[in-house]
């Protein structure tokens, strides 16, 4: 297990753990109020490679690597580091409650904590529209790529049933002519018909 690690470190470390996805700064500052930092990354790195970051476009997506996911595993069961004041001390808390129920059950971590593929489809939609506004269509050939890891089956169904909610919308692409190879291969089929673009949003 590494050592040297800052409680801001663990609590990043522990962040990435809940949302077991890929997932970008701007993101982890609504669900956690915190970043992974340059600072952060080189010190989980230091011994072991605990995090990994893909560049998306313009920005990051941070997740723990098979090593991280093992020190965090570690980590539920070993206590609140010395120094960890509030808030911090609550949370070791709450992960020492956590790791004794994971270890009486034999429930894996990965089991526990698993991304939500609504919330995933949502977050990277919201990533790549960052700048325009709400609704705008993205290609699905654009989003996949988000969604690492994700059978193609499940993301498909997730989106069947996205869009009984009122502010989703997968549509077919008019212009046929515009169509790419990775666009035509990225669609989803549904109701017979190639759908190319998700909306999601205001109109």
């Amino acid at each position: 297990m590494a050592t040297g690690l800052t409680v801001r470190d663990q609590v990043s470390l522990f962040a990435l753990m809940v949302v077991a996805r890929p997932v970008t700064n701007r993101e982890l500052r609504d669900l956690a109020g915190l970043e992974i930092t340059a600072e952060v990354r080189r010190s989980v790195n230091r011994e072991a490679k605990l995090v990994t970051t893909t560049r998306r476009g313009r920005v990051n997506t941070h997740r723990l690597t098979p090593d991280g996911l093992s020190w965090c595993d570690t980590a539920l069961v070993a206590g609140c580091p010395d120094g960890a004041k509030f808030p911090a001390g609550a949370l070791y808390a709450v992960l020492d409650s956590v790791g004794a129920y994971l270890s009486r059950s034999d429930t894996k971590l990965g089991e526990f904590f698993r991304p939500d593929i609504e919330t995933w489809i949502r977050a990277a939609y919201a990533e790549l529209t960052v700048r325009r506004s709400p609704g705008s269509p993205v290609k699905l050939s654009a989003l996949r790529p988000w969604l690492e890891d994700v059978p193609r089956d499940v993301v498909d169904a997730e989106l069947d049933r996205m869009i009984e909610q009122p502010d989703v919308r997968l549509t077919a692409e008019l212009n046929r002519k515009t169509l790419t190879d990775d666009d035509r291969r990225a669609a989803v089929e549904i109701g017979g018909e190639a759908r190319h673009l998700l909306k999601i949003g205001a109109a």
